[in-house]
């Protein structure tokens, strides 16, 4: 009977072991799969740099998926393009993006937020002008890239003033 336990435990320690591997290379692999969707959304955020620094309108809607979409003080607009040569014809001349925080939800999903540093010129005055806003994303991939899904932008606000020792 001690030996038929025995061989038996051998066979189920052996597939015990060979559960452990394989759940344990998932969860290694998980990281490593992040890093390389979160290495792949930030070559995004470069290409989108890169097309403003150009003042191509087509090339920045061009990384938005077909039903890709900004949200702004504005409203919600569909027509990127068109948005883009707007920015353009403000002023906007390049811009700095910062990425706060990026979550990998999946393989073809990934939510980021950060604060971007828009540099231009006033049309009118022809004064250099930098606006800070902040701003929230939905990147998926399509067609085997990753794209903006929805790109939400805010503005945003001036720091608070402190009180002054007379208020207090």
């Amino acid at each position: 009977m001690q030996l038929c336990i025995t061989i038996r435990g051998e066979v189920v320690m052996k597939r015990r072991s060979l559960l452990l591997a394989l759940c344990s290379s998932a969860f290694i692999s998980a990281p490593a799969l992040a890093d390389a969707v979160k290495q792949e959304a930030e070559k995004l955020a470069v290409a989108y740099t890169d097309c403003v620094a150009k003042k191509d309108a087509a090339c920045v809607a061009a990384l938005y998926t077909k039903d890709g979409v900004q949200i702004n003080p504005g409203g919600v607009f569909s027509d990127l393009k068109t948005v883009y040569e707007n920015n353009f014809k403000n002023g906007t001349d390049h811009i700095e993006i910062r990425v706060g925080n990026m979550s990998v939800i999946n393989s073809d999903l990934v939510v980021a937020n950060g604060e971007t540093d828009i540099f231009g010129k006033d049309p009118k005055s022809g004064d250099a002008t930098k606006v800070t806003v902040f701003w929230g994303a939905i990147d998926i991939r399509e067609g085997g890239a990753f794209k903006i899904r929805q790109l939400t932008v805010g503005m945003k606000p001036p720091p608070a003033k402190e009180a002054s020792a007379e208020k207090k």
